[in-house]
């Protein structure tokens, strides 16, 4: 299967929705391709961690994006809401046309071992939601430095805002992919987790990541997160 490549500097995980801002004529193409009447691509794209015109490293790893909604600006650019389809390996890309396309090949999705995958989800909800917490107490803490009370409270309440509880889903599968969008970790991690081959080791290598996350901040090993940064997307 050969479809539209955009390499891009995020990794998008199946099932979660991202937001894309094109702007680059290239990609405007794209898109335009994309949503045509008889499309051959039906609105389907690949989307991998590199960046422009860089070489795939060898046994790549992307997923199928599937565009929700579109809206095309007066000057061209788009405003889209994808959400990731499946985990696809990539292998020759053609840079020959007006954007590359990539050949691609659907990865199996497995939960792998049932038994620990069931035994993993209820300790994975514990970290998240101890992660959650931990995070939520870090930025205020940090944005409280010489604030008035007002704003602190009003930092308080956009964390309620914007970091929710999150209830797992039940099937492991779907809840490692919830979690792996959650964490706020490096591109490189993320593409790690991305790779792995089934829910069950997926879950445990959040398990850890969770924990190892928490603790850093509560010791407070991480940079501080500035109020804007609130807003940013999991992905």
């Amino acid at each position: 299967m050969r479809l539209p490549f955009f390499p891009l500097h995020v990794v998008l995980f199946p099932h979660l929705p991202l937001p894309l801002h094109i702007f680059e004529e290239r990609y405007r193409a794209m898109t335009r391709d994309l949503l045509a009447d008889g499309s051959p691509y039906a609105g389907r794209f690949v989307i991998n961690n590199v960046g422009d015109d860089e070489p795939l490293p060898a046994r790549a790893v992307g997923t199928v994006a599937e565009v929700r909604r579109a809206e095309r600006f007066a000057d061209g650019r788009w405003a889209l809401v994808v959400v990731g389809a499946e985990r696809v390996a990539l292998g020759e890309v053609d840079r020959s046309g007006p954007y590359a396309l990539v050949e691609v090949e659907p990865l199996p999705e497995s939960v792998g071992d049932v038994k620990a995958a069931g035994e993993l989800l209820p300790q994975v909800q514990a970290a998240l939601d101890a992660y959650l917490d931990t995070v939520k107490r870090f930025v205020a803490s940090t944005a409280s430095v010489g604030r008035e009370s007002q704003e602190i409270t009003d930092v308080a309440a956009s964390l309620d805002q914007v970091l929710k509880p999150i209830k797992l889903p039940d099937d492991p599968l779907a809840a490692s992919y919830a979690v792996a969008g959650v964490l706020q970790i490096e591109l490189s991690r993320k593409q790690q987790l991305l790779e792995l081959p089934d829910g069950a080791s997926r879950l445990q290598s959040e398990l850890s990541l969770l924990r190892r996350e928490a603790r850093l901040l509560a010791d407070g090993a991480m940079p501080p997160v500035s109020r804007d940064d609130l807003t940013y997307h999991p992905n």
